[in-house]
């Protein structure tokens, strides 16, 4: 790096600026990236001349220095495997190869009795390069882990001192690992040019053919064009011909004849194009929105350091502390991304979304992380887009403007009709169905008390609220005894229109709490309980189908046609110490104002404001990722409780419901869904 020197990138940052930090640097490089959190910065536009004096432009897209030193690093250690690989035929980005060595082959084979050329030149073959087919080949030679890292630096978007712009194919020249794979990509020509007859001097993209004959030289050049084509390559066909070293050859800067050669640069010193326009770096609020490390949540549009005039932050939010919020594991979390900005348009590119707003790149994320997809209101998905989603088993869940679910688009998962009997059977058992329906209730109970207790720390509740809470408690232990399922509803009922009162004495917010509304809810609180409990029922019913079960056969709620009955079965355990606790830590916070509701003309109910939209959802993901030591965070606790239920229908024997909090304290136990 130090040797080559070259411009800072996108971010102004120079060599020597990030050598003077270089240890701190380096450690952070190394952090982001053996986290998976690293994120390139977009490329640099440049554009310089092809020759002194010359029309004739070259783009450059140039890395910042970060990007520089982890692609430097890549090349190194790939460039010492692909060499075994690569033939004697290619001469450019080599280690002891070079212009000189390519010329003195040609001369060879001249003499040889090689006399006939194929001149030929690809167009535009470095702005041309198919990442798909480049992909396969790093997949047949790599990890595929490396594999999408170095696509994902081909793919990277570039800035053009205005806006950020996407590509659809390319290496760009000017990123260190561009040379690599502009020799990889290639190797299929190289292969099928290395015969007897024909012999190919290759330098990059320029290449010449040598031959004998004129028909052989014919036959290399049908080849050339049939094995260029199925690289999605085409050969510039005003500058390819075929001639001979009589007619003369110019390769390479160089010139030959029959018996001679010139290379004018021996006189003097070869003269270089001069820069004809360089985009000036990027502002810091747009490199915030991509030097934000990438965890496990996204939330588009969320306000933060890098807040525009729009609210656009590039969409990443790390939530709470690093130390809390890393899922490791099996339960693993997946990242939720959530687009409101409205008329915005998500994309595909290479193995990216993009997401556009008004012809600009606002958000750019790979998605080998990414699990679910959420749009509110007015958001537009392409295609291509909406087919990678479902190639990739990423659901697309549609919602209104204000949050109200409208559906899902879900890929399809092979389910295990086996479990699916065990489920239908399990159900058809009444007893056992109800015994479930119970387990539900009583813990959903014992969650609401839990909440309560949670609220109430250290000051005593109201004579009259200590003798609701105790009311509770003993409805709570007459739900096992109960054997129908009115009752069974009506316990619940009961038991939670007396919860919802005493959350009345918790809501230090100043907004007020009549109670529980449900559609249309009248009130802030309630607008907002209703808007979490269905990302919760959303969320759940997509872990239900990725496990194999069908979601709408529940036990505790009856099955109705498009109703999910389980999935709103498993949520009941989840919404008091989940979704009730979320919303009043907002409110009491005062994280969340009655100024940020509204009832649109002729819309029933309040909703949130979009400002507020896009804060809750980022509170909401730093909420489901947070993790105390030793604990496990709500969405792997979510994803658990499925499989749980699931470990339990294939016995016959039903689960042990969500506690809280010692469920989300002591971290879940995989071996106990083991079957």
């Amino acid at each position: 790096m130090l040797e080559n020197q070259g411009c800072a990138g996108v971010d102004g940052v120079t060599l020597h600026q990030f050598s003077a930090e270089a240890a701190l640097g380096l450690a952070i490089l190394r952090r982001e990236h053996s986290a998976g959190d690293y994120r390139p910065l977009p490329l640099l536009r440049i554009v310089v001349e092809k020759k002194p004096g010359s029309k004739a432009t070259r783009t450059l897209l140039v890395p910042c220095v970060r990007d520089r030193i982890l692609q430097t690093a890549y090349a190194t250690a790939l460039s010492r495997a692909f060499e075994e690989e690569f033939l004697e035929v290619s001469y450019a980005y080599r280690p002891g190869r070079g212009v000189d060595r390519a010329i003195a082959r040609i001369r060879q084979l001249r003499d040889e009795g090689y006399w006939h050329i194929v001149d030929a030149d690809i167009r535009g073959y470095f702005d041309h390069v198919d990442w798909g087919v480049l992909k396969g080949m790093l997949l047949e030679r790599e990890s595929a882990a490396v594999a999408g890292q170095l696509i994902d630096w081909m793919a990277a978007p570039y800035w053009d001192g205005a806006r950020v712009r996407r590509r659809q194919r390319g290496v760009p020249q000017g990123s260190p690992v561009s040379p690599l794979l502009a020799n990889l990509y290639l190797q299929p020509l190289d292969r099928a040019l290395a015969t007897r007859d024909s012999k190919l001097v290759r330098y990059a993209d320029d290449f010449v053919v040598l031959t004998r004959t004129e028909a052989q030289a014919q036959a290399a050049l049908d080849l050339t064009a049939e094995v260029l084509g199925g690289l999605k390559l085409e050969l510039h066909p005003e500058k390819t011909s075929l001639t001979h070293f009589g007619e003369g050859l110019r390769f390479l800067g160089a010139y030959f004849t029959k018996d001679e050669i010139w290379q004018p640069w021996k006189d003097g010193p070869k003269p270089q194009g001069r820069v004809v326009a360089m985009a000036k770096p990027m502002p810091w609020a747009w490199l915030e929105r991509y030097r934000a490390p990438l965890v496990a949540v996204l939330a588009q549009g969320v306000k933060g350091p890098a807040h525009s005039g729009r609210g656009l932050t590039g969409g990443i939010q790390s939530g709470a502390k690093s130390a809390e919020t890393k899922v490791s594991g099996e339960g693993e979390d997946m990242a939720y991304l959530y687009l409101t900005e409205q008329g915005s348009v998500l994309r595909k590119s290479g193995d990216r979304l993009l997401v556009e707003l008004d012809q600009q790149i606002v958000l750019d994320v790979p998605y080998t992380k990414l699990e679910h997809v959420l749009l509110f209101g007015h958001i537009q998905v392409t295609t291509q887009a909406t087919h990678e989603l479902l190639e990739k088993g990423i659901d697309l869940s549609y919602f209104t403007r204000g949050g109200q679910f409208r559906g899902s688009l879900t890929p399809p998962r092979s389910a295990n009709v086996q479990d699916r009997l065990a489920q239908l059977k399990f159900w058809q058992n009444e007893p056992a169905s109800f015994a479930m329906a119970k387990a539900v209730v009583e813990a959903k109970a014992a969650n609401g008390l839990a909440v309560l207790k949670t609220f109430q720390p250290n000051e005593p509740w109201p004579e009259s609220s200590q003798a609701q809470v105790a009311w509770i408690a003993g409805q709570a232990l007459k739900i096992a005894e109960t054997e129908h399922r009115e009752s069974l509803m009506g316990y619940e009922g009961t038991i939670a229109k007396a919860y919802f009162g005493l959350l009345a004495d918790c809501n230090k917010s100043g907004l007020p709490w009549p109670g529980r509304v449900k559609f249309p809810s009248t009130d802030p609180l309630n607008a907002l309980l209703s808007f979490c409990y269905t990302l919760l029922v959303q969320e759940l019913s997509s872990l239900v189908e990725s496990e194999g079960l069908d979601p709408c056969l529940g036990f505790l709620h009856a099955i109705d046609r498009g109703r999910p009955s389980l999935a709103l079965d498993l949520v009941e355990v989840f919404r008091h110490p989940v979704a009730d606790r979320f919303v009043w830590t907002l409110a009491n916070r005062g994280e969340v104002l009655a100024s940020d509701f509204g009832s649109p003309e002729g819309a029933k109910g309040l909703r949130l404001s979009p400002g507020a939209l896009k804060r809750v959802l980022a509170a909401w993901e730093r909420w489901m990722l947070a993790r105390k030591p030793g604990g496990q965070t709500i969405r792997e606790a979510l994803r658990f409780e499925v499989r749980k239920l699931l470990a339990g229908l294939r016995r016959q024997e039903g689960f042990v419901p969500f506690r809280y909090p010692e469920d989300l304290e002591q971290g879940c136990a995989t071996s106990s869904v083991t079957t």
